[in-house]
């Protein structure tokens, strides 16, 4: 979903660069579903914070939230995968995905690092997964922070699913090179980015420098042919029924630029005892740890 908001923000707001931050490494392990790539930060101490599991929001991959997880390292142990069929993780071996299969995904790599208990970040389509997971398995998240989680009406869903993540594949004329530059700078540009018009314009929101736009593209094109599938599933995802479900103690957060934020009132009022926050994403960090540890 709109990836214009993630690109610049989870790459590290100004403010963020002068925060502490400890080394984000990478890893992979292994799950039924297929390989997950992962970065990490931090520890777990006795007696300190619980974990934190971080779900990126799509087309990208977790290295949109590495200044995040360096940043939140510092204080606990974080975890941030990329989720099946984007960045370095596995594609799906299936063709069709929902967002219980991206939740037991989440689940089986809890599993798989030995982490009973964490809190959980999700932006975006993250955040869709969180909510999943915390829904069936309450026992297994604390604490959920639902940045930009969307409540999409029925008829704009149907316009996503139709032209928001088409799919792709490489083609003899490298086609698939310019969409996918087009496909992420558009973003910054229109919200649904395929609707170019006046009434869909996002105000204030800048294309990022070429290099952050090349470092997204390049994430595309290794997710090329399945890049869609959690887009998809976030499609068709029923926040409206689920949100109501949720019993786990929860932030909804959204940056005062993110075209998702029309929705925040409206998912903070589904979901029982919710907070909610409204915040320059320069300011999420300072919010999130709050929070988390409050």
């Amino acid at each position: 979903m709109p990836f214009s908001q993630n690109l610049g923000a989870e790459r590290g707001s100004e403010s963020d660069k002068h925060m502490s931050a400890t080394r984000v490494d990478r890893a992979f392990l292994r799950i039924p579903a297929g390989q997950v790539h992962y970065r990490t930060a931090g520890e777990t101490t006795p007696g300190g914070p619980l974990p934190l599991y971080m779900a990126h929001a799509g087309p990208g991959s977790s290295a949109g939230l590495a200044p995040m997880v360096g940043a939140l390292g510092v204080s606990r142990r974080v975890v941030a995968p990329d989720m099946l069929g984007n960045g370095d993780s596995d594609p799906p071996l299936i063709a069709k995905t929902d967002m219980a299969f991206y939740a037991d995904c989440a689940l089986r790599t809890l599993d798989a690092l030995g982490l009973e208990t964490v809190d959980f970040y999700g932006s975006h389509t993250g955040a869709q997964i969180g909510l999943e997971l915390a829904i069936t398995h309450p026992g297994r998240v604390r604490r959920i922070v639902l940045d930009g989680l969307a409540l999409f009406p029925a008829d704009l869903k149907i316009e996503l699913l139709a032209h928001y993540a088409p799919r792709m594949a490489p083609d003899d004329h490298g086609g698939q090179l310019s969409w996918a530059w087009t496909f992420l700078r558009d973003q910054f540009w229109h919200f649904p980015y395929f609707m170019r018009d006046p009434a869909h314009r996002l105000p204030a929101s800048p294309v990022p420098p070429a290099a952050g736009l090349h470092a997204a593209v390049l994430d595309v094109l290794k997710a090329l042919t399945s890049y869609h599938l959690a887009y998809h599933a976030a499609f068709e995802h029923d926040v409206e029924v689920r949100a109501p479900l949720l019993r786990t103690p929860s932030l909804v957060l959204c940056s005062d630029t993110d075209p998702l934020g029309v929705y925040m009132e409206d998912v903070a009022a589904l979901i029982p005892g919710s907070i909610s926050a409204r915040l320059p994403r320069s300011r999420h960090m300072e919010r999130i740890l709050a929070f988390l540890d409050g």
